[in-house]
């Protein structure tokens, strides 16, 4: 019987429960053994395995978080940790080693490769900022909850005529904010640190003159504080500003059915590449299609910011 290891790493993303789910019942189905490490990386290194029956599972699916899981692990990053790690891993003889998370677990993913430990890489992270692949597990969900919170907030701040800021996450990737602001029909996107507070409040300035009582402008993550430019607005349009930084509210909760689905065909992409033994890979989807990657290839490539989406929100938002 071949046995399989699986971990989920780095921060959370709505549809790692359902991977976690999917991969049960396909290892069920081809008869492999599935082990976990308990809280990523750092399982590795204390050697926290457990055994997961698809049958003791439950509706985990529908749930936001990961049942496993998940840390950034200081000790992996270590040469003695990340020793112990492998040492653990071959310890278990195991087929391969799954790891779930973003950029940062990619990383680890490429380092036990190198290390002589087999490893399957796969998309779990709300950023989509794996340039390999054209969505990320959790995306999807993320940005319907920021959508959800924006459209909420936007009626209250509707009903008393004042400007809303709204800061989503995405880390360094703008698709989040891009996509929110298309659906909500955002006044302004702000996207890049080099854009000035007199820029903004020129361009806010011609939005309150073309008679828009309610601006919203959203904002990328790590670009300013929104806080101060609430301030800075309010203090220079005479108008009231409110921001709302939406935060964590972003990465839990129940999945979207997109980022279900693409949770159960990421499961059988990978127990189909066991059952190959064609490893060492990341897993991702271009154009509706899985794809597989040399794991080496996937963490190099880097991801460039998503010019259609930039389009459809000019052209959407065009005065």
């Amino acid at each position: 019987m071949k046995r399989i290891l699986v971990l989920t790493s780095g921060g959370d993303s709505s549809g790692m429960n359902a991977y976690i789910k999917a991969l049960a019942k396909m290892c069920k189905k081809n008869n492999i053994e599935l082990l976990a490490s308990l809280y990523g990386f750092q399982g590795l290194v204390e050697n926290s395995i457990t055994k997961i029956n698809y049958d003791e599972l439950g509706e985990i699916q529908n749930l936001g978080g990961s049942i496993i899981k998940t840390s950034r692990s200081k000790d992996f990053v270590t040469q003695e940790g990340f020793n112990k790690a492998v040492q653990n891993i071959k310890s278990h003889n195991l087929e391969c080693t799954i790891i779930v998370g973003g950029n940062g677990s990619f990383n680890g993913a490429r380092d036990l490769f190198n290390a002589g430990v087999n490893v399957i890489a796969i998309p779990g992270t709300i950023d989509n900022d794996l340039a390999y692949t054209d969505k990320t597990l959790g995306y999807d969900t993320a940005c319907q909850n920021a959508i959800d919170a924006i459209v909420k907030i936007k009626q209250t701040m509707d009903a008393c005529d004042r400007g809303t800021i709204v800061e989503v996450m995405g880390r360094h990737c703008s698709d989040i904010a891009v996509r929110s602001a298309i659906l909500c029909d955002a006044d302004l996107l702000i996207t890049e640190k080099s854009i000035g507070k007199n820029k903004i409040l020129k361009k806010v300035n011609d939005i309150i003159d073309a008679e828009k009582k309610n601006p919203l402008i959203v904002v990328q993550e790590n670009i300013l504080d929104i806080a101060e430019l609430a301030k800075y607005l309010q203090d220079n349009t005479k108008k009231e500003f409110r921001a709302t930084v939406i935060g964590y509210l972003q990465r839990g909760g129940e999945p979207t059915a997109s980022d279900k689905l693409y949770a159960i065909n990421l499961a059988c992409e990978t127990i189909k590449c066991v059952v190959a033994s064609k490893l060492n890979i990341a897993i991702g989807q271009n154009n509706n299609n899985m794809i597989v990657k040399d794991i080496v290839q996937a963490v190099s490539m880097v991801k460039e910011p998503d010019y259609k989406l930039f389009d459809t929100y000019k052209q959407y938002t065009k005065k």
